[in-house]
């Protein structure tokens, strides 16, 4: 068989075609360095038909998966017959040559208004850039998603069921458009240091830099939004190796904003900007490494395999380092930076400590991540725990709190004194100590915590006060900056909060018994079955204090294809917590009314004879023809003989073609219940189970629980909304400031 016979042909004609028109438009800029405007165009328009063609490719993709063309091996892989329309197209990024193309295909469609933002720079701009497409082009390329199978198989392996989740359709391209994103910068700086031009690029990559800290930042809320509320994993963030490969870009792109922010400002950190422009994309390529390489396939569950691909990473990582390094190295000590001459308490030198503090977060979470890399070699490889990462972040927390607290108070010039700068914020303060008081008062006892809680509220405080005050001066569109920081102070407390102070409890409930859980009354009711829309629930009572009461539907069930046991938790949202009730195990009991029949066979329960005579087919009004609309049932005829009376009933089992089951129990003459709880098609045995008989003897039905109280988690996920609109208005305003830029040094020309 031929290489060409083994590719379904339109998807990789299109592919070549992209490799083609990446390389020519690399000609085409790589001429117009030159100053030739006609290579200039040339390598414009090849762009131009590089992002068609990725685009081609992107949608021929989806539609094979949308028509379950099983013929290709990547469809196979990801999808299947059971998967809704809505989970089919989420396949194509629940695998390696997925997750690369729909990077590739936001970064060419990003590349397209770079062009125009590129101004006369968009020559060694787009020339870069197209080099970070290209690298995962050719991953691409190597592994190609349209390798088809010799035969065609009848359905596809399906879709991990963990992902099998409306969240699968969000987060994971939000997080790809932050990586396609954070190359822009990095084309940008890597231009400037190419052609020596050191005064317009940290104006133009502002605005791409704030894009891609928002979209990054997106993506994380949805992340743990996703393993909080739909996963059951118990928590929006565990410090896992992959949770943290998309957390440092983030950090080295919020360190990068604040660097150019200073540089824009005060005409310093320019050398600094240039070195975390190349790290934050550089931090992109090493976290792809480390969660497709398979080096972290024994300590995450998000890891992939290792698929042949982890050379080419390296390559990919060496290439970019290696090149940014030799610039870097060959042209630092030319850019100009102005001295630093800020006194200590100015906005300049917090400026400054914030990005050393973030920095140096940003640090621990890396070398924490690369454990299980720096620990390869030794006997035992392994990775480090969250308590790690919690106890080293807590006094960069505390840190980061204090100089955002004080930041709204500082000048370019600074402070006279600490009298002067505390006498500023004294309303702030005094509003911050209250809450520090009141939360000693309900619990807070350790010195950090209570610290974080006093510097976390004094920022929220503070900020607002200046964001307050610029709305009162028509100036709310500046307010970004103070905006975010409002965040930073809120999300500050919800992880100390929630976090340090939830309350967990694992309890076992009886079907039918109120059991007391603090000060919340929890009884299991029943087990509800699958139906058409639901999967197997259980129904618990929840009464709480003051007597109001609700239903929650935990689910605990078995996947039909991968036969795992999922959990998805209940949870409820009040005023100042989270209820969060995670299912951990369901145990029918043991029902001595329980009784299986074969036809003509009898036996006594309860002190009646029961024989079973055979099967009603048109018991319950519908037959059991697969034409049938509506409920098929099948009856069972049974002779119930007590006290030497004999009666004839007819229990039927009702199921409909969703899949949902009902078997209503039917009442025995004297007392008592009988219902016909199952079939076996095999022996043409029945199961009958008997209810309100004496001496039966059996067991209730148990469900495990963890009850967590959650404490103000709602400050966790407003925090990131307000960091996410602040930064939202900041990348607007810089993004018209750029604008006011280029139309001055046009007119300047």
């Amino acid at each position: 068989m031929s290489y060409l016979s083994t590719l379904y042909l339109p998807g990789a004609v299109a592919l070549w075609c992209a490799l083609a028109f990446a390389v020519t438009a690399i000609w085409g800029y790589a001429r117009a360095l030159g100053g030739d405007p006609a290579a200039l165009r040339f390598g414009r328009n090849a762009y131009r038909f590089f992002a068609l063609a990725i685009a081609l490719v992107t949608a021929i993709l989806f539609l094979c998966l949308y028509l379950r063309d099983y013929r290709i091996e990547y469809v196979y892989q990801y999808s299947g017959n059971d998967l809704s329309t809505f989970f089919q197209l989420a396949a194509f990024w629940a695998g390696q040559k997925g997750s690369f193309l729909i990077w590739l295909f936001f970064g060419a469609m990003l590349g397209l208004p770079l062009v125009r933002a590129a101004g006369r720079d968009e020559a060694p701009v787009m020339t870069v850039f197209l080099f970070t497409q290209l690298g995962l082009l050719l991953i691409l390329v190597r592994e190609n998603p349209f390798i088809m199978l010799p035969q065609t198989p009848l359905d596809g392996a399906g879709l991990n069921p963990l992902l099998q989740d409306y969240w699968m359709t969000i987060h994971p391209p939000v997080m790809f458009i932050g990586y396609a994103a954070t190359a822009i910068p990095f084309a940008f700086v890597m231009a400037a240091l190419w052609r020596r031009d050191y005064g317009n690029w940290a104006a133009r990559a502002f605005p791409w830099a704030l894009f891609a800290f928002l979209v990054l930042g997106a993506a994380i809320l949805l992340g743990g939004y996703w393993a909080y509320k739909t996963l059951g994993w118990g928590g929006y963030w565990g410090w896992d190796p992959v949770e943290n490969a998309s957390l440092i870009p983030w950090l080295l792109t919020t360190v990068l904003i604040h660097g150019l922010y200073l540089e824009r400002a005060r005409g310093r950190f320019r050398r600094a900007t240039v070195v975390l422009s190349s790290l934050a994309y550089l931090s992109v390529l090493y976290g792809t490494f480390l969660t497709r390489s398979g080096v972290l396939a024994d300590f995450s569950v998000h890891s992939f395999v290792d698929l042949g691909i982890s050379g080419w990473l390296i390559a990919l990582m060496l290439f970019f380092l290696g090149g940014s390094a030799w610039l870097v190295a060959t042209r630092i000590r030319e850019i100009p930076s102005a001295p630093s001459e800020d006194p200590l308490l100015s906005r300049g030198t917090f400026v400054v400590l914030g990005t050393i503090t973030l920095l140096a977060s940003a640090l621990v979470v890396t070398l924490g991540t690369s454990a299980p890399i720096l620990t390869r070699f030794l006997e035992n490889p392994g990775q480090v725990g969250p308590a790690f990462y919690n106890r080293v972040n807590l006094p960069l927390a505390l840190l980061t709190a204090f100089l955002v607290a004080l930041v709204p108070f500082l000048t370019w010039r600074g402070a006279a004194s600490w009298g002067e700068l505390l006498g500023k914020a004294r309303w702030g303060l005094v509003a911050a100590a209250a809450v520090a008081v009141l939360a000693a008062i309900l619990g807070v006892h350790d010195p950090f915590h209570l610290l974080l809680v006093l510097f976390a509220s004094a920022a929220v405080a503070t900020n607002l006060t200046a964001v307050i005050g610029l709305a009162r001066r028509g100036g709310l569109k500046s307010a970004g900056g103070y905006l975010a920081h409002v965040g930073v102070g809120v999300i500050l407390l919800g992880f100390l909060a929630s976090s340090a102070y939830d309350e967990s409890v694992k309890v076992t409930l009886e079907r039918g018994r109120p059991t007391a859980v603090g000060d919340l009354t929890l009884t299991f009711q029943r087990f509800v079955p699958r139906s058409a829309t639901q999967k197997e629930r259980m129904e618990v009572e929840v009464v709480r204090p003051g007597g109001s009461r609700y239903l929650a539907y935990p689910s605990l069930f078995v996947n039909d294809r991968s036969r795992q046991l999922m959990a998805h938790p209940d949870i409820r949202s009040f005023a100042f917590h989270d209820l969060y009730l995670s299912p951990l195990e369901y145990d029918p009991g043991e029902r001595g009314g329980r009784l299986l029949l074969a036809k003509d066979q009898s036996a006594t329960r309860g002190g009646i004879e029961v024989r079973f005579l055979g099967f009603d087919l048109e018991a319950g009004g519908h037959g059991t023809t697969p034409a049938a609309s509506g409920p098929m049932s099948v009856g069972a005829v049974l002779e119930i003989t007590r006290d030497g009376r004999s009666e004839r009933l007819t229990p039927i089992y009702r199921f409909s073609p969703g899949g949902e089951v009902e078997f209503p129990p039917v009442a025995i003459p004297g007392g008592g219940r009988v219902a016909l709880a199952g079939i076996d098609a095999e022996s043409g045995a029945v199961e009958l189970l008997f209810e309100g008989l004496p001496d039966l003897p059996g067991s209730p039905a148990k469900l495990a629980l963890d009850v967590t109280r959650k404490p103000l988690i709602q400050l966790v996920w407003g925090g990131l909304y307000l960091i996410f609109l602040g930064g939202a208005l900041a990348a607007w305003q810089r993004y018209r400031q750029a604008l006011r830029h280029d139309a001055t040094a046009a007119g300047t020309r």
